[in-house]
């Protein structure tokens, strides 16, 4: 990536180990960024950040479960030990569950699941954010939202509704922040090939659509590389102007 002026920015990236978390890790630490990738999956982890420092990245990785607030709190601290400080969040982890099941076949605990990891984990990590920016009036938030549950509906219930409450927190938390210095994000992608929106689609398949529907849809699908790269865009000055929700393809 060109320079974008985030050389030596210290980034915490969660869902940093696969699909847009894992591009938007590869695009800041090659413009420059170091890191903390965070993810859930170990193995996954591991690899990613062994690839990152391969290609000259400073990167740490920290296993962490968003919807735990004992587990953002290590994955903080270890943040805290390992930059020195935080310039940067891209909030990237989340799930997809119950893709095109009817309100009358998803559980309770199949919807608590989607809220606690996509709505309470985004609160979560972004109120540590924001331990961190306040005080030294600067930062970048940028929360993964969608354009589902925003500015249309999503094939999941619980995703919709998940997605629509970061939206609504995001300009919130926005209206609180701003006053600090501190830049707060909604990134909304659209369609984007990655093993979670393809694992979602199956799950549609399975719920009753049919493959060639589906197929298309991949087949129309952003590459997740220009997503990342637009991630990494979003921590830099050259981003300054940007302000709420930004969206892709």
């Amino acid at each position: 990536m060109t320079d974008i002026g985030i050389v030596g920015m210290r980034v915490l990236i969660t869902g940093g180990a696969s699909g847009i978390g894992r591009a938007a890790a590869f695009a800041a630490g090659r413009a420059g960024a170091r890191l903390v990738i965070a993810d859930r999956d170990p193995l996954a982890l591991e690899r990613t950040t062994a690839e990152l420092r391969a290609e000259g990245a400073t990167a740490t990785a920290v296993e962490l479960d968003v919807s735990d607030e004992s587990s953002v709190a290590a994955a903080f601290e270890t943040v805290d030990r390992e930059l020195g400080g935080l310039d940067g969040v891209l909030h990237v982890a989340g799930i997809m569950r119950e893709q095109g099941a009817s309100l009358t076949d998803i559980s309770a605990a199949a919807w608590r699941q989607v809220i606690e990891i996509n709505l309470t984990g985004s609160f979560l990590v972004a109120r540590a954010s924001a331990e961190r920016f306040v005080p030294n009036r600067a930062g970048v938030l940028v929360l993964v939202g969608s354009g589902a549950g925003v500015v249309a509906p999503s094939g999941s219930l619980p995703y919709g509704a998940s997605k629509g409450g970061v939206n609504g927190f995001a300009m919130t938390l926005e209206h609180q922040l701003t006053p600090y210095g501190i830049r707060v994000h909604n990134f909304c992608p659209g369609s984007v090939d990655t093993p979670l929106y393809r694992n979602s689609l199956q799950e549609r398949v399975t719920n009753g659509a049919s493959q060639e529907s589906v197929d298309a849809i991949i087949a129309g699908a952003t590459d997740v590389a220009t997503v990342g790269e637009a991630l990494a865009l979003l921590l830099s000055p050259l981003a300054g102007a940007l302000k709420g929700n930004v969206y892709t393809r």
